[in-house]
């Protein structure tokens, strides 16, 4: 059965609206990850925009190595051979680095990067690129990061997760972006966590 389309979003609207009609307003913030987006249509009531970005933040600095590996696989790699794959989120946030149609150059060297950090971290490589000033930043990063202690990127790239999420939600919520992303290592999870329910 077809749901319908979400309200247009704000707080006093996921607050209100039937819990699967908020998890699909939450699909806006967060990335291909329905359980994740249920989980937080069921941690409802939330006070304002800024109540939910803490809860975004403590959730995933709480989840199980599993759910945390599953949470960043959830996000595409950088300029995908079909960008039309993604979703709008992505697709914006990577067009403005103009990343989705690289020239050949770059295209070729952001092959071979994501293909050797997937090869070291076991999920793509995640920046929150709304607090990038330009692609070399990003190149930079991305370069410096494949050979990063894998406990200290995994924390890394939650991080990344974390500011991204709240990035989107303060575009959707009208309200100012915190600028965390690259300097934001807080999120840590609890490697040997079981496994909780989604």
């Amino acid at each position: 059965m077809k749901d319908t389309a979400p309200p247009s979003f704000s707080i006093s609207a996921l607050n209100r609206a039937a819990d699967s009609q908020a998890a699909a307003m939450m699909d806006r913030v967060v990335e291909r990850s329905p359980w994740f987006a249920h989980r937080a249509a069921a941690a409802r009531p939330f006070r304002d925009a800024d109540h939910l970005a803490a809860w975004l933040e403590a959730e995933v600095r709480h989840l199980s190595h599993d759910e945390a590996v599953q949470l960043l696989c959830a996000h595409p790699e950088l300029s995908p051979s079909d960008p039309t794959g993604m979703t709008h989120a992505s697709q914006d946030e990577q067009g403005r680095l103009l990343l989705l149609q690289p020239n050949p150059q770059l295209s070729e060297r952001l092959f071979n990067l994501n293909r050797r950090y997937l090869r070291q971290h076991g999920y793509p490589f995640i920046i929150a690129l709304h607090a990038q000033a330009d692609t070399s930043a990003v190149i930079a990063q991305f370069e410096n990061r494949i050979a990063a202690d894998p406990d200290e990127e995994l924390v890394r790239a939650l991080g990344e997760v974390v500011s991204v999420m709240q990035a989107r939600l303060a575009k959707l919520a009208g309200t100012a972006p915190k600028m965390g992303g690259s300097s934001d290592t807080t999120c840590t999870p609890v490697a040997n966590k079981g496994r909780a329910g989604t």
